[in-house]
């Protein structure tokens, strides 16, 4: 996660921007709060798939983008209709009055796929009864308690990451402290080594001056 107990900066700073938007849930009183956020894209759907909406009014859940039906987002589980919809914004209130989502879709002519992701987003939206008088409220999937932090964030771009061997590899070799460093350079490709400085063209050497191949 980074190595020599160094943060992996990129992953980390999305890790705090996610505090922006999980604050304009949680923090409506803030003064910034409706100003926008420095979150990207990649942000947001990180954050979308890291909460577990629980619908009241629809006023605040993304009728597309959150997860809010039967644990899912209607973009995840129907996303051929995601694509034609002119629409991507819409909460999940004026989505469902009077089934403007389904004017939203724009689209010369179905294929199969797209009328079997429509039927079946279709058939789970009819079971969806909103409660006027309840706010909508998200929790963290990704901590035990619910609540966003981000520590949790930082974590969870690790899902599915392959262990690394630095541990048997580098750090405990007989080798010198300098020269495990160096190692642990060069195996984060962190170096200009022959192959990195050969894909520019710059001048390097053409065999390794150990074995000469």
């Amino acid at each position: 996660m980074g190595g020599l107990g160094i943060l992996d900066l990129d992953k980390f700073a999305r890790a705090l921007r996610l505090r922006w938007l999980w604050q304009e849930w949680t923090a409506p009183e803030k003064l910034w709060v409706g100003l926008g956020t420095p979150s990207d894209d990649v942000d947001r759907q990180l954050f979308n798939t890291a909460i577990r909406v629980t619908v009241g009014d629809g006023r605040k859940a993304s009728f597309w983008s959150s997860s809010w039906l039967n644990g899912g987002s209607p973009r995840a589980m129907a996303p051929k209709i995601f694509e034609v919809s002119k629409n991507k914004d819409r909460h999940v209130l004026n989505a469902l009055t009077n089934d403007a989502w389904i004017a939203d879709i724009t689209v010369d002519s179905f294929t199969v796929e797209h009328l079997s992701q429509f039927i079946n987003l279709w058939g789970l939206l009819q079971e969806v009864n909103l409660s006027p008088r309840t706010d909508d409220t998200i929790t963290w999937a990704f901590s035990p308690t619910g609540v966003y932090s981000a520590g949790s964030a930082y974590r969870a771009q690790f899902t599915g990451a392959i262990p690394c061997t630095f541990t048997s590899i580098v750090w405990k070799s007989w080798a010198p402290p300098k020269c495990k460093f160096f190692a642990w350079l060069v195996v984060q490709n962190m170096l200009w080594t022959s192959d990195r400085l050969a894909k520019r063209g710059w001048p390097h050497q053409l065999s390794c001056p150990l074995c000469n191949c």
